[in-house]
């Protein structure tokens, strides 16, 4: 199977984010600091939630808009609104996105 510059650019990411974890690893057999582990574990939190959203945006572009390739305008606002909800989306442990705001 051949992929595309956007497959790739995923499969790096992955193959980024399998490194990281080895890193813990072994950073947890050299007895490391708590918090240099912590920081690598949100270091790759926030990999894999980048690799969700190039995920997404795969889907909605090969899949739920397929028909819509020859308007990229549209595609273009489709993708910036998901982008903007993965930025101003849920809180971790929320289950909408309003809960844990001030109000």
């Amino acid at each position: 199977m051949q992929t595309g510059p956007e497959e790739d650019n995923i499969l790096v990411r992955l193959r980024r984010i399998e490194g990281q974890v080895r890193g813990i690893q072994r950073m947890l057999a050299g007895d490391r600091e708590c918090e240099e582990v912590l920081t690598q574990l949100m270091a790759i939190r926030s990999s894999i939630d980048q690799v969700g959203l190039l995920m997404v945006e795969r889907h909605i572009e090969k899949c739920l808009l397929k028909d819509f390739e020859d308007d990229p305008d549209r595609l273009q606002k489709v993708k910036a609104t998901l982008q903007m909800w993965t930025r101003f989306g849920l809180l971790p442990g929320a289950s909408s996105p309003l809960e844990g705001l001030p109000e």
